[in-house]
């Protein structure tokens, strides 16, 4: 599946704000995904509200400032833009300052009714001790294979055809998610797959795991299915 369809349509939105959309979701029960970065990737935090039969998403995204230059030139996308206007947090030198990240879901955790992150354990384990044993968020690690991915990317991939699934217009994760494509294995598993696309995915990951969450704890699981985006004004 290549980014023309399934995880990769995307539509318009319906006249919310930002700021309106972000009031209607606080004291809601939240999963959030995690995709921690290399020195090269974004890193990508998303959370999903639960809304029979929809559900909500919120998306928070990290870069290093040091390379927001190069990787404006490199991706051909406005990383710089995106900066300006609150929708990329840069954080000072040449790699992500998790300490943001934690910030973030700190932030979160106050606002929302945070129930679970679920995280890559690679590359995870300092930042994910901290948020247990010194914050007391409840922290899963959730591995990459087809194994974990297979459900929550089908679930994923109804709810982008069927138009149950709400965010804000956010440009990264819009960005993020025409950049998708999917692999299979024999047995018709799938997967989002950082191999195959040729862009950043970092968001479509963390938006994956935040799905497996709401669907493993939700007491049905919205029949969701296109992610349509509300934002229409700024």
């Amino acid at each position: 599946m290549d980014s023309d369809a399934g995880l990769g349509r995307v539509s318009g939105g319906i006249g919310m704000t930002r700021e309106e959309y972000r009031r209607a979701l606080k004291g809601r029960r939240m999963y959030v995904g995690l995709d921690l970065s290399t020195t090269t990737d974004l890193t990508a935090a998303v959370g999903v509200f639960p809304d029979d039969p929809y559900f909500d998403v919120l998306s928070a995204f990290f870069c290093p400032k040091d390379a927001i230059r190069d990787r404006s030139l490199r991706d051909r996308v406005p990383y710089d833009e995106w900066m300006r206007r609150g929708f990329l947090q840069a954080t000072p030198g040449p790699v992500v300052d998790y300490e943001a990240v934690r910030q973030q879901l700190l932030d979160w955790a106050a606002e929302f009714d945070l129930q679970m992150i679920a995280y890559d354990p690679w590359n995870a384990t300092d930042l994910m001790q901290r948020l247990r044993e010194k914050d007391g968020l409840n922290c899963v690690p959730m591995r990459q294979g087809f194994a974990s991915l297979s459900a929550p990317t089908k679930s994923l991939e109804k709810a982008i055809l069927g138009k149950r699934l709400r965010h804000d217009g956010h440009p990264v994760l819009r960005w993020c998610m025409s950049n998708v494509c999917v692999e299979s294995d024999h047995a018709g598993n799938l997967k989002i797959s950082k191999r195959a696309s040729t862009e950043r995915i970092d968001g479509a990951a963390a938006l994956v795991m935040a799905v497996d969450l709401l669907d493993r704890n939700s007491a049905q699981t919205p029949p969701c299915q296109e992610i349509f985006f509300i934002g229409g004004r700024r």
